[in-house]
């Protein structure tokens, strides 16, 4: 039985013993078909069963068998995750690639250069830094990419409208 590192547990969520799992870069997990996690305690990986497993913002929040309060769950924050590489995802594509590039809005011109990637859930979001300081946060799908160009690093894109200036204006 091979496990890869996957993240570790952040912190507790509510009251009855749910766990936050932050994945590792480049990580991602078969939430829908994952039965266990694998926890480092003094040096040895013990595993715990999957009762729940649903995304939020920085990672996962799990429900582990026999881990029904905040006190219990408190002990496991810190520890490293391991998971069965069956249940890992092949990472085809990052869109960290992208840190660094140019966004051209078709309306606004240039807004800024791409500082950041979240791509943790199903509908991925760049941060852009504005030349005024001011960090923008746009989605990042087909629909508003109009063309990238590599060798310029440079994006196209057409952002939702008032979107960019309600982040300007506030």
């Amino acid at each position: 039985m091979k496990t890869e590192e996957i993240g570790y547990i952040s912190k507790t969520h509510g009251l009855k013993g749910h766990v936050i799992l932050r994945l590792n870069d480049l990580i991602n997990i078969d939430e829908e078909n994952i039965k266990s996690v694998f926890l480092e305690l003094n040096g040895s990986q013990v595993p715990y069963f999957i009762e729940e497993c649903r995304p939020n913002n920085t990672g996962y929040i799990l429900k582990l068998e026999t881990i029904d309060s905040v006190d219990t769950s408190k002990k496991l924050i810190g520890k490293k995750a391991f998971a069965m590489s069956e249940f890992l995802l092949e990472n085809t594509e990052s869109l960290s690639e992208f840190i660094g590039y140019t966004i051209l809005d078709s309306k606004l011109g240039d807004i800024g250069i791409i500082t950041d990637v979240d791509e943790k859930t199903n509908n991925p979001v760049v941060k852009v830094i504005h030349y005024t300081g001011v960090e923008i946060i746009l989605p990042f799908n087909e629909d508003f990419i109009i063309e990238i160009d590599d060798d310029e690093k440079t994006i196209q894109f057409e952002s939702p409208d008032g979107l960019v200036e309600m982040y300007l204006n506030s």
